[in-house]
């Protein structure tokens, strides 16, 4: 295996790899392992290990821990660059599209069926996640369950819980060995820095699926800030889902939106940034640390957290989404045949829910 190699690989993967955090490690196992023999079988399992316990989108931290593996620092910063940009590259242009035809009736058309089909997969991901991570743990259980109720009390998410379900999380759970129009276009004074941070601060908090990005999101960008409204967040979370490479991009099209191309820019440094630090800089030391037991337990108490709040936003986000019986009805099938069809795309299932909206919107306005 050469630098380039290894390089191209992760271009080709950053644009048209599908399928959300699972498939991608999946993917890489399957090429880079047992395909190609660039990494041994330890190599990747301690890199898989790795990636579950520190902050930053899963897929997109095992893959800098691969370039780092091979190449060192410069190898995991390239594989870093060569991961991230061929979706920031589509959803730009996307977001691009989206302000330049958001007065465009089959625009709002296309996400009157796409939002409810998003809300599918969202709660998809929290049964998953939730049984991945849950599982028979009654005290996990009570984490999750007090953090939907707040949730849906409270009608947004509160990042000091995070904060807190960690804290208290590093001693509970510390026994436990762990489980290794131009309108959208709102060009806020400052809001570039404020992007960064936030996105980076977000991205600290990220475990596991990037769609725990989702109540983050909602948090600053709709309920406090009050950038977007509920409709904008949707379409946003939907085009991060149906694009390659990382879920996480969401906020790269977020950024478009709220600052043009810069703001763009400055959200995808800011989401990105925390896995690679973590990563190129911290690898050696998480590898001996990562299973210290408060350490392990912080990790588990924000995670179990995450599946409650997950749930409740899926309430909030759903009295958006389902307004009325046909977006109902897109929301149940979606959510029939991802669950019946496992192997079955996401994209697909997002595009169809596009054309049935495009029809049902034009069958509105007749």
């Amino acid at each position: 295996m050469t630098f380039l190699q290894l390089v191209l690989y992760f271009l080709r993967l950053g644009a048209l790899g599908f399928g959300g955090p699972v498939a991608l490690a999946n993917a890489m196992r399957r090429d880079l392992v047992e395909e190609r023999g660039w990494l041994s079988s330890d190599e990747y399992e301690n890199g898989l290990a790795l990636a579950a316990a520190c902050p930053g989108p899963l897929a997109y931290q095992l893959g800098i821990y691969c370039g780092y593996i091979r190449f060192g620092i410069v190898g995991g910063l390239a594989v870093a660059v060569a991961f991230g940009l061929p979706p920031f590259v589509i959803v730009t242009f996307a977001a691009f599209l989206y302000v330049r035809f958001a007065g465009d009736w089959h625009v709002r058309a296309l996400f009157y069926g796409i939002a409810p089909a998003v809300l599918a997969l969202i709660v998809k991901a929290c049964w998953n996640l939730g049984k991945r991570t849950l599982r028979a743990d009654r005290l996990a259980w009570t984490f999750a369950i007090v953090a939907c109720a707040i949730t849906v009390i409270v009608q947004r998410e509160l990042a000091l819980m995070f904060v807190v379900a960690g804290i208290l999380g590093a001693f509970v759970f510390a026994p436990v060995t762990p489980r290794p129009a131009n309108a959208f276009l709102l060009f806020v004074p400052g809001t570039s820095a404020k992007l960064f941070l936030f996105f980076f601060k977000t991205g600290l908090l990220v475990f596991g699926s990037g769609l725990v990005i989702v109540p983050f999101l909602k948090m600053q960008v709709v309920d406090q800030y009050h950038w977007l409204g509920n409709r904008q967040f949707l379409d946003s979370v939907a085009i991060g889902m149906i694009s390659p490479g990382p879920v996480v991009i969401t906020a790269t099209f977020v950024g478009y939106l709220l600052n043009g191309f810069s703001g763009a820019v400055a959200a995808t440094l800011g989401i990105f940034s925390p896995p690679v630090l973590f990563t190129v800089i911290a690898t050696p030391i998480l590898l001996r640390y990562h299973k210290h037991p408060r350490l392990a337990g912080f990790i588990r108490g924000v995670g179990v957290t995450v599946v409650g709040v997950l749930v409740g936003t899926s309430y909030l986000v759903g009295k958006e989404a389902i307004a009325d019986r046909v977006t109902a009805v897109i929301a149940i099938a979606s959510l029939v045949v991802i669950t019946i069809w496992k192997k079955f795309p996401e994209p697909a299932v997002i595009g169809a829910a596009g054309v049935v909206g495009l029809f049902a919107f034009q069958m509105m306005r007749a």
